[in-house]
């Protein structure tokens, strides 16, 4: 097992024996869920075997996701030691051959990272708009004071190059004119 993983745990069985009030509480709660989770005791941490481990999925980016994180738990950039798999059985889900300890490193990294991940899209897909002027003339409320979103969303528009979509208009136009006086 991962010694920070193992760290990890120790940690957190620490706290959970030994911590006061809500903290040794959250702290059970959070070891017991993910060992029950996972079919895991406190003494089958230290196994190495690996068996498939499944995690859902919403969309493409959430499956990339898991593929990074696999990488980052077994330590590889090799794609034949972390590789995805899928079934029929397990539509909009993924399987990563992980041992038990490894498994409760992936979830947690997955749980947090892929709540973080759907707000940074909103944020890239808000400053797409704005970088690209994809509302109406006079929209918005210019009274308002802008929030830290919206400053993130400022931020990054100022990186993005604007998509051209009307120089293809203006020369079918010329075209046509052109066209038209010959």
């Amino acid at each position: 097992m991962d010694g920070k993983l193992q760290a990890k745990l120790r940690k957190l069985l620490a706290l959970a024996e030994r911590g006061v009030g809500g903290e040794k509480d959250t702290a059970q709660r959070m070891l017991a869920k993910m060992l029950a989770r996972h079919g895991l005791t406190i003494d089958s941490l230290s196994e190495d075997e690996r068996s498939m481990t499944w995690f859902k999925f919403s969309n493409e980016n959430e499956r990339r996701l898991g593929r990074q994180i696999a990488a980052k738990v077994l330590n590889t950039h090799d794609a034949d030691v972390y590789g995805l798999y899928s079934n029929a059985d397990r539509r909009k889900q993924f399987g990563v051959m992980l041992s038990p300890a490894e498994a409760v490193e992936f979830e947690l990294h997955y749980e947090v990272l892929r709540k973080a991940l759907t707000k940074h899209m909103e944020t890239a897909f808000q400053a797409f708009i704005q970088a690209n002027n994809i509302f109406p003339d006079g929209s918005g409320n210019a009274d308002r004071e802008m929030t830290d979103q919206d400053m993130a969303v400022v931020l990054m528009a100022s990186t993005m190059k604007a998509t051209e979509v009307n120089a293809r208009v203006g020369h079918e136009k010329e075209a046509i004119d052109e066209q038209e006086t010959a």
